[in-house]
């Protein structure tokens, strides 16, 4: 996606300093103990492995990223590891062209996809819910000792005839 604001595009290693900075800075990853070097590592990592990281890139720089696993999630989608507006950007449309970015990407071969959100994150979980994505569950503790992590999961589209729709269930 491109707008005269906003261009959404795969991320390379040139973008991951600035986008680690920028990260570092949120209150979320803070909690989840994420430094500024923590998230370089981590995103660098993600970059040679292949999974999917789309960032959003406005006049002043990067706006937000989407870091996801396009397959796997029980066998029938994906998942979508972390996605976060920088706070300058936020209220913006941002995630919202993030998240439907990430959908467009996951439909071309997937049938559901799966995200974790906080318990604390009201705003996150009130944001999914209005894209559509329905809680289905909880992981408590998963991470932190004093969260519980709530699983969202959303059907997706399939996109053109023939699509692949993943794993049949049981």
């Amino acid at each position: 996606m491109t707008t005269p604001e906003l261009t959404l595009r795969p991320a390379t290693a040139a973008d991951l300093p600035a986008l680690a900075a920028g990260l570092a800075r949120l209150p979320l990853l803070q909690r989840y103990a994420r430094g500024e070097a923590r998230l370089a590592q981590d995103l660098g990592a993600a970059l040679a492995r292949g999974d999917g990281l789309l960032v959003a890139v406005e006049a002043a720089g990067p706006a937000g990223l989407a870091w996801f696993l396009r397959d796997g999630t029980l066998g029938m989608g994906g998942y979508l590891k972390l996605m976060a507006v920088l706070p300058e950007a936020q209220a913006r449309g941002v995630g919202a062209a993030l998240l439907s970015a990430f959908e467009a990407e996951l439909a071309r071969g997937a049938a559901h996809g799966f995200l974790l959100c906080s318990d604390f994150n009201a705003p996150a979980q009130a944001f999914y819910r209005r894209h559509g994505w329905t809680q289905v569950g909880a992981l408590p503790g998963l991470v932190l000792p004093d969260v519980a992590e709530l699983i969202f999961w959303k059907r997706l589209p399939a996109s053109g005839p023939g699509a692949p729709r993943g794993r049949p269930g049981p």
